[in-house]
């Protein structure tokens, strides 16, 4: 590697450390809400491993956070096949919950699928486009619309469905 290649490379370790400062907290959020439960700040601390060791494969150093979120999505995919019994319970989630509000929005965003859970998530938990989302999860943009679109009539469903037992 020439001068410039170490240069370059520097530089995307220096990228990928301030990112874990400002980062590390949402890549746990995101790994507990789509499913790691209590491993998620361990899994968020593999994602910045595997990223330092990897680095240099970042051919775009402005895309370094959805591909930090993409690490973490895989992992935490790759978690929960090896035990695929693990419950994500109300209180390992992210979304926060309005005391005023009858409903406990986290135990309702709980029972989502896991891909609507991370769709929701990243969309409006993490402030992510749909493209972006997309891109972190390995889907297509209009996959991201519908799912997003099926969790959020699920949730309404489930608040109708609420408000008519009280």
């Amino acid at each position: 590697m020439g001068v410039e290649g170490t240069l370059a490379s520097d530089r995307r370790q220096e990228d990928l450390d301030a990112a874990y400062q400002r980062h590390f907290a949402d890549l746990a959020r995101l790994c507990r809400a789509l499913g790691a439960g209590h491993d998620s700040e361990d899994l968020a601390q593999e994602v910045m491993m595997f990223a330092r060791a990897h680095v240099q494969d970042v051919r775009d150093p402005a895309k370094l956070e959805g591909w930090l979120h993409a690490i973490a999505v895989r992992k935490t995919y790759r978690l929960k096949s090896r035990r695929p019994s693990a419950q994500l319970s109300s209180d390992e989630m992210v979304a926060p919950v309005d005391t005023d509000l009858p409903i406990d929005l986290a135990a309702a965003i709980a029972r989502l699928p896991s891909r609507e859970r991370a769709v929701l998530t990243l969309v409006h938990g993490l402030g992510y486009s749909q493209a972006d989302a997309a891109e972190a999860l390995g889907i297509r943009r209009g996959t991201v619309a519908a799912t997003l679109s099926h969790a959020r009539a699920k949730l309404a469903t489930w608040l109708i469905e609420y408000e008519r037992g009280r």
